[in-house]
């Protein structure tokens, strides 16, 4: 009895979705190099699938939270990866080029393995889930280091450590300082679609703690990131009426402030057919 429970369950925690293929492929056709190595890997690594989906289980099911899984791993990596690669065309540098410890791609390399691990420690808790997560995280933060550079090489140590600060960064409760955590906790922000509140919805009816975040996301329609007129990187979310706008105020807007590459970021909002709202410009 208790081994046909377990053969109907855990195929469905292994199984990865039309949505992740697709993001997947995404991910993998615009990297190159170091990051690109990491992801193929990262991606199809079925132990850190299954701490994905246990955490969305308890995200979702449990706490009646938004998607805090498998697809939302893949999009805030996707968009962190895309923030840092509009910031880096413009010129700046990430904190361990400036500091002249690192390239870019180690830098790409700390912020893709930290931002598609940060919430694996959703699994243990809401509550300090980010602590969490460099707990569960760590031993595979160090086994893809080694596996992309040779020992005694000091990177090891350095992007262990940055990949850990983008962890412990990402929900702006604890003040971080680079550059590369602060695109991960606005990354993290981005991600607000209408997609990422549907199943909640669809599971509970019952008022609870947390509806106004998660029906204020359902009616964000998209997030586009782009170049801005005055800054590197625009954040501009679509949404069907003035409900979103809680989204951008209350979740993405506290992250951008925390954030070291607020000064590089516009933020607008765009509500039907009124004009841009700006937030931040």
């Amino acid at each position: 009895m208790e081994t046909a429970r377990s053969e109907s369950v855990y195929p469905s925690w292994k199984a990865v979705s039309p949505k992740e293929q697709g993001l997947n492929e995404a991910l993998l056709s615009r990297t190159t190099g170091k990051v690109h190595d990491l992801l193929a890997r990262l991606l199809v690594d079925e132990e850190i699938h299954l701490y994905h989906s246990y955490a969305n289980t308890v995200s979702v099911r449990r706490l009646g939270y938004n998607d805090h899984g498998p697809v939302h791993a893949r999009i805030t990596t996707y968009n962190a990866l895309k923030i840092m690669r509009l910031l880096h065309e413009d010129g700046l540098p990430m904190s361990i080029e400036a500091e002249e410890v690192g390239t870019y791609e180690d830098a790409q390399v700390a912020v893709a393995l930290g931002c598609f691990l940060h919430d694996v420690g959703m699994g243990v808790a809401r509550q300090e889930h980010e602590w969490h997560s460099i707990g569960l995280a760590d031993g595979f933060i160090q086994a893809y280091l080694a596996a992309l550079y040779p020992p005694g090489d000091p990177r090891r140590v350095f992007l262990r450590a940055l990949a850990h600060e983008v962890i412990v960064g990402h929900m702006a409760a604890v003040r971080v300082h680079s550059i590369e955590a602060g695109i991960v906790m606005v990354a993290d922000g981005t991600d607000m679609a209408s997609g990422r509140s549907r199943i909640p919805q669809l599971i509970s009816k019952d008022p609870a703690v947390g509806d106004m975040h998660r029906y204020s996301a359902s009616s964000i329609q998209r997030v586009d990131l782009t170049r801005g007129e005055a800054k590197p990187v625009r954040i501009a979310v679509s949404m069907q009426d003035v409900t979103g706008l809680y989204q951008i105020e209350e979740v993405l807007m506290t992250k951008v402030k925390a954030s070291p590459i607020m000064p590089y970021v516009e933020v607008c909002a765009l509500v039907g057919e009124q004009p841009p709202r700006f937030y931040l410009r």
